[in-house]
């Protein structure tokens, strides 16, 4: 019997372009898993640390892990996908990600469990960048925008949700059972994915062997990276230069293997595109200041001005809400006018934001910060589904994979940079009412978000995107 959710036209790639409505929700149930895990598991940390009789400083390893794997592994996944078929590499992704998650509610002992974890990380990994790239054989250019947006939602709410969920389910039948709810939201979205996606074509851009020794070089490159705020808290000044020292070093070797590679796991030569590379530093700076944000407003809120964790909370929702809800409005208004208006309006509105946040901190009520945060939120909404759709279109469609991949990797660095600054710039102990720390942070925040104006403005020509392919 003929599947009638695939597509029916073709267009020079040999990928269906008018999907069906399935499309979408097997694309953004199995992109929203890994930004759920990543959050859901931060309530089971204590219950862990009771079943496995170990410090609460060894379960954060199994947040540490889980990003780690998941920042080195999207441009190796991405690049599988562009080499193999997305929808094949999707589907591993998804059967990868439901088998990681019962492993993990079996686990024995936490080495186990942080081994399962990196094996939900890694599935996590190859559902997202070739999710992403599905979206553009997927879906007709003119609702790819907006599909982004949507995407983009479902992984903003995951993330959002995260918390009360895992709460409400370890209330429920104990830490186990948020890997075991993993397993039927996967078989819906492996249902869903098997009826609508279309089969994608492998690049065929198989020459030499598979890059292992960029991916080792790349694996240590964002491990310094990552493991910075940690070293900074825990070892100290020679801890970190030694840290710094072997990253560097790594870095450099991996950018010098990568360009004589013949089949490279980064294809240094995707930078070339300047609307791609610019989307890449737009994603790092936007999740800077988000991150930033969120990590620094409960250490103002609570331990310095004294609020309670309900109003830290509803304070953050005027953030949240309208970063993620704004998605699919302002993809729809880069479908129709082009991504430069609201990849630059939404810069506009997240400068404004954090100009306002640093110059109300000392001298206003959390009226005037709840209002910056909200202007903020607005920002990152209205610019996050025009910058991710520039970055997927401006680079050859064989590379698309490979482009996602590396695309979220900047995303999860603007992350690490953003809570090792914080880590840094709150080292000292905080007492009531002193608000000098967070005015300096947030007017250095405020300085980063006026570099953004400039990096979106360049993501896209001003009429309309870079590549119609």
């Amino acid at each position: 019997m003929a599947r009638i959710d695939r597509l029916t036209s073709q267009d020079r790639h040999g990928v269906a372009r008018d999907g069906t409505s399935l499309v979408l929700p097997a694309i953004a149930i199995g992109t929203a898993l890994a930004p759920l895990n990543s959050t859901m598991i931060a309530v089971a940390l204590p219950d862990i640390q009771v079943t496995f009789g170990v410090s609460l400083t060894a379960t954060t390893w199994l947040v540490a892990v889980y990003l780690l794997t998941m920042a080195v592994g999207q441009p190796i996944c991405g690049r599988l996908g562009d080499m193999h078929g997305r929808r094949k590499m999707y589907l591993i992704g998804l059967g990868w990600f439901a088998l990681a998650s019962a492993a993990c509610a079996l686990a024995p002992s936490l080495p186990w469990l942080l081994v399962f974890r990196a094996q939900q990380a890694l599935a996590g990994a190859l559902c997202i960048p070739n999710g992403i790239a599905l979206v553009r054989e997927a879906v007709s250019r003119e609702r790819r925008g907006q599909s982004m947006g949507i995407i983009g939602m479902s992984a903003g709410t995951a993330a959002a949700i995260g918390p009360p969920l895992g709460g409400f389910l370890v209330h429920l039948g104990g830490w186990p059972a948020i890997f075991l709810a993993n397993v039927p939201v996967i078989g819906i979205a492996a249902v869903l994915a098997l009826r609508a996606l279309p089969d994608s074509v492998p690049s065929g851009h198989r020459s030499g062997r598979f890059d292992y020794p960029g991916s080792i070089l790349l694996g240590l490159t964002l491990a310094g990276v990552i493991m910075v705020p940690v070293v900074v808290q825990r070892v100290g000044a020679a801890g970190l230069a030694a840290l710094l020292c072997v990253t560097v070093i790594a870095g450099v070797l991996f950018i010098w293997r990568e360009g004589r590679a013949a089949s490279p796991v980064v294809d240094l030569a995707l930078f070339r595109h300047r609307h791609y590379a610019w989307a890449c530093v737009s994603v790092s700076l936007s999740n800077f200041l988000l991150y930033t944000t969120l990590l620094a407003m409960p250490q103002l809120l609570e331990r310095v001005q004294e609020y309670g964790v309900q109003t830290t909370g509803l304070v953050l929702a005027s953030f949240s809400a309208f970063a993620v809800f704004l998605g699919p409005l302002s993809g729809r208004w880069a479908d129709r006018r082009g991504y430069w208006w609201p990849a630059v309006t939404g810069a506009i509105g997240l400068a404004a934001g954090s100009v306002l946040l640093a110059v109300s901190i000392a001298m206003a009520g959390i009226g005037m910060v709840v209002a910056s945060l909200a202007l903020m939120g607005i920002g990152l909404g209205i610019s996050g589904a025009s910058v991710q759709t520039a970055a997927v279109e401006s680079v050859p469609h064989q590379q698309t994979g490979s482009a996602s991949g590396i695309f979220s990797t900047f995303r999860y660095l603007g992350s690490v940079v953003g809570s090792t600054i914080l880590a840094m710039a709150l080292a000292g102990d905080l007492s009531r009412g002193e608000t000098r720390p967070f005015t300096l942070l947030f007017a250095g925040m405020a300085g980063v978000a006026l570099l953004g104006i400039f990096a979106n403005a360049r993501v896209a020509e001003r009429d309309r995107t870079t590549s119609r392919s």
